[in-house]
């Protein structure tokens, strides 16, 4: 006959000890849920944002992928929107340019999404002794124009989300993109405005105000040369959140103070390079970083 081990003081210590309750500080980090088509950025549960790492629908839209799809205030109200109806081929955060070439010829296009795909190969994330985290993506470019795919650039992205404090929400965003090519040609639209790189979508843009440097800024429908930071306010309206957003961009350690604009449906972009197409040779390297602050908006004053 088999015979029961005796219960010892230590096992029966444990049998008995009330439950272990949760460290608030753990609840309250940033987390990452992943997914086969996306990454979710979290902090206590709530979502902060969605990157979207595959695209929807691979058969008409292969080049919808490696960007922000949404991002969130820390009250759960939607800050940006993707595929809207007047400009279907913007997205909520994303990083995009009309002309990419190879060896002086225009073979692809970001902004619309022709002819161009992008391949998150990784995607890792790493949580911080703060509370924050960061989401590590490694993606490469692909040009289809030709006989054959093309591998013009590989591209490290890392997102991270610092942990809540007071009411603001930022959001860091760090990108090196490096060229396979002898010659990779990134470039805005073709005319004055010349807007392509780092885009946003905010939602209810008809109630958009705009400000930077302590000045109010008036959208014009051209290029406008402001400072290196803009905020981005809502004026009023049944769909406007109670947050304010500033953003400010960097590319190759310079700040970007160049703006294209719109308080109508449309994106608001910090252009780099312009129309004239910045080149990179084989193994050179571009390095994008913006940064995105939510605040609480100032209660107006009865």
């Amino acid at each position: 006959m088999r015979l029961r081990a005796p219960v010892t003081a230590a096992v029966l210590a444990l049998l008995t000890a009330p439950p272990v309750l949760a460290d608030p500080a753990i609840d309250k980090r940033v987390d990452a849920v992943f997914s086969d088509d996306a990454v979710t950025l979290t902090e206590a549960g709530k979502t902060v944002l969605v990157y979207r790492t595959k695209p929807l629908d691979p058969a008409t839209e292969p080049g919808r992928a490696n960007y922000v799809s949404q991002l969130y205030a820390p009250d759960g109200a939607a800050l940006t929107e993707d595929k809207p109806g007047d400009h279907p081929h913007q997205r909520g955060l994303w990083w995009a340019w009309m002309k990419v070439q190879l060896d002086g010829k225009t073979v692809a296009d970001g902004w619309y999404m022709k002819n161009l795909s992008y391949l998150v190969r990784e995607k890792r994330f790493l949580g911080d002794a703060e509370g924050g985290g960061t989401l590590t993506l490694e993606v490469d470019w692909l040009v289809n124009s030709g006989p054959e795919l093309a591998y013009v650039a590989r591209e490290v992205t890392k997102v991270t989300v610092r942990p809540l404090k007071a009411g603001v929400r930022r959001v860091e965003f760090d990108t090196t993109i490096t060229s396979r090519v002898e010659a990779l040609g990134l470039g805005g639209s073709e005319d004055d405005r010349g807007f392509g790189g780092f885009s946003i979508r905010l939602i209810d843009p008809e109630h958009l105000t705009f400000s930077s440097g302590g000045k109010t800024i008036t959208p014009n429908g051209a290029a406008i040369n402001a400072g290196p930071a803009m905020g981005f306010a809502w004026s009023g309206g049944s769909n406007s959140p109670a947050w304010t957003v500033g953003l400010a961009c960097k590319a190759n350690g310079q700040a970007v103070a160049r703006w294209m604009l719109y308080n109508d449906r449309s994106m608001q972009n910090c252009v780099f390079p312009g129309r004239a197409p910045l080149i990179l040779k084989k193994d050179q390297t571009l390095r994008l970083e913006e940064t995105v602050v939510i605040r609480p908006a100032a209660k107006k004053k009865p």
